[in-house]
């Protein structure tokens, strides 16, 4: 190959392999691998030192048809970023209205606790202070003790948990 006919081909850049290493993003080894599998074009200086020729961007001398089909790509990709933004949203407001729904839950739990407590409080006084009921039994009508005992303390629980068993 003549050196004067590559150089004033005018789509590539002459570069030593360290400095092709270094504007590919490859080893100086990766450079000559490519050099003798022939993708890569070089040839040697008089002094020895091989120069290989990179290809410049096409990015400013492309065809019409490579613009062209750039634009319709271009295209593509931010219709699929404008689906992948309406998603990313759509899936915010559901984890809005499930965090909405969470938290009122928990709220309506604390009521219903906080409810429950004032429910038991009366219930929870020292049984001195307990109104004891007055009732007068009749000797031959009294009920077991075990069944006095028995109601007694259905009377002291709090309707919820005579009613759930707890």
């Amino acid at each position: 190959m003549g050196e004067d006919a590559i150089r004033d081909d005018g789509c590539a850049a002459r570069l030593t392999v360290a400095g092709a290493a270094e504007r590919l993003g490859i080893t100086k080894e990766a450079v000559r691998k490519r050099i003798s599998r022939g993708t890569l074009r070089s040839d040697k200086d008089p002094d020895g030192t091989v120069r290989v020729y990179i290809p410049t961007s096409r990015t400013s001398s492309g065809t019409a048809s490579e613009s062209i089909a750039r634009d319709e790509l271009v295209e593509i990709l931010r219709a699929q970023l404008e689906d992948l933004r309406a998603d990313r949203d759509a899936w915010r407001d559901q984890a809005r209205r499930s965090d909405y729904m969470a938290s009122a839950a928990m709220d309506r739990t604390r009521e219903l606790e906080s409810r429950i407590r004032e429910l038991e409080a009366p219930s929870a006084a020292p049984p001195d202070e307990r109104e004891a009921p007055q009732t007068v039994e009749e000797p031959e009508r009294a009920e077991p003790r075990s069944d006095r005992v028995e109601a007694q303390e259905g009377a002291e629980r709090p309707w919820w948990r005579r009613w759930f068993g707890g």
